[in-house]
């Protein structure tokens, strides 16, 4: 090894490092993952919806009379059901007790619009050209 490889070296590690730093600087201001929704858990499923602007986010889904589900009726066959954002990080969820089943849900933002699962790549389509995210209880 000559005088002129070690500062090469040095110049190569510090590029090495620096872009290192910056990438892992880059990383840190991604937004989180989003968690699987819905959480099938063995006495519930956990639904999360990310809505980091949203008054208000509420989960129809097609479970009839579930007791959990304390919501206005929005269809024969839906209820709607508030979701909680108690931490305020923009992740809503609600812990709904379902057996098993075939359901469908969306979720309803400040009660202006309807959104499938973005989680939830399972879809059904809901009979006005869109589609409702689809979960199965086994």
């Amino acid at each position: 090894m000559d005088a002129f490889d070690a500062p090469q070296r040095a110049r190569g590690r510090v590029i090495g490092m620096a872009f290192a730093a910056a990438w892992l600087g880059v990383a840190a201001c991604q937004p989180p993952a989003p968690a699987l929704s819905p959480e099938i858990g063995s006495d519930a499923v956990v639904f999360r919806y990310r809505a980091p602007a949203a008054r208000v986010v509420q989960l129809a889904g097609s479970w009839d009379g579930n007791s959990d589900l304390l919501g206005s009726e929005w269809t024969r066959d839906t209820r709607v059901a508030r979701m909680e954002d108690p931490d305020h990080d923009g992740t809503w969820e609600l812990r709904v007790s379902l057996g098993p089943g075939r359901y469908e849900y969306v979720f309803v933002v400040d009660g202006r619009f309807t959104e499938a699962d973005p989680a939830n790549p399972q879809r059904v389509p809901d009979g006005t050209g869109g589609s409702r995210s689809l979960l199965v209880v086994p």
